[in-house]
């Protein structure tokens, strides 16, 4: 290697889930905070990506601390920093409290339109956010009144709980797919939203990534735990799949390389992340 050549040093870009992955029950990130100093401190990229929206997400990437894109409602909202070096020509000049927004898919006007008056038109069972005043979303999800008012605050998904047959939920999809509107099972609810998805968010990210410092060697850690995080493992080199009690449903990444945490939600979070930044750093 020539006197004035140098290695071009690696650096990670981690997309992760908040809810039983980043987040406990009671919406605690405290577990995972050595592994995150880690990151931050390596100069390597956190990216927060969940079913949340993106007034929800605006205060947490505060709290870690965090100057990343967000991926929020399963990739129906991506937002920059309105500082960013990922901006593309046309977005610049167009922030909103702070983050350029852009949306992905079918509008969540659109999805309520027509899902309500299926719901009409057939007596279908189920009810959504829409349905529910903030306290009823205090009472679902455990959220207190501030995060309840932000978490209703949606632009391309439509959480629901289904309560009718199996049957008449094959008939429900195979309608709603009609209008390029798909049904995603997260955590607690079902997510209607259009064809964007948590795995387009981590792609366009990297791509704006690999466009702006095209010779930086960079690999992509994904991590989650419920099936609407499948995509997004998948598209990483590594996916991380935390384990959650409450599911039955059994991930099956399509990754080069996939690691399955001991320990469910932060905690696990920690472990395994640790655990890659030993291995990347003696490397």
């Amino acid at each position: 290697m020539a006197a004035d050549q140098h290695p071009v040093p690696s650096r990670l870009i981690v997309f992760t889930d908040l809810d039983a992955t980043l987040l406990d029950e009671c919406y605690s990130w405290e577990p995972a905070r050595p592994a995150l100093s880690r990151l931050k401190a390596g100069g390597h990229l956190v990216v927060l990506s969940s079913s949340k929206t993106l007034a929800e997400m605006k205060v947490l990437t505060q709290e870690l601390g965090l100057n990343a894109p967000l991926v929020a409602e399963n990739g129906a909202t991506l937002a920059f920093p309105e500082q960013s070096t990922l901006l593309e020509e046309d977005e610049a000049g167009q922030a909103s409290d702070g983050f350029v927004v852009t949306t992905q898919g079918v509008p969540r006007t659109d999805i309520l339109r027509l899902t309500h008056r299926l719901r009409d038109e057939h007596n279908y069972r189920f009810e959504g956010f829409a349905d529910w005043d903030a306290a009823e979303v205090m009472r679902r999800t455990g959220l207190n009144q501030i995060g309840a008012e932000q978490s209703l605050k949606r632009f391309g998904t439509e959480p629901i709980v289904w309560e009718d047959s199996d049957a008449r939920w094959a008939d429900f999809k195979r309608l709603i797919s009609a209008s390029n509107i798909k049904a995603v099972r997260g955590g607690r609810f079902i997510h209607l939203m259009g064809n964007a998805d948590k795995a387009t968010g981590l792609l366009d990210v990297t791509r704006r990534i690999s466009e702006h410092s095209p010779s930086q060697i960079r690999y992509t850690i994904a991590l989650g735990d419920s099936p609407n995080d499948v995509g997004m493992l998948s598209a990483a080199d590594i996916a991380i799949v935390i384990p959650n009690s409450h599911h039955d449903d059994v991930l099956e990444p399509s990754s080069t390389r996939v690691i399955r945490a001991s320990d469910s939600g932060p905690l696990g979070w920690n472990t395994e992340m640790n655990a890659l930044l030993d291995e990347f750093e003696t490397t």
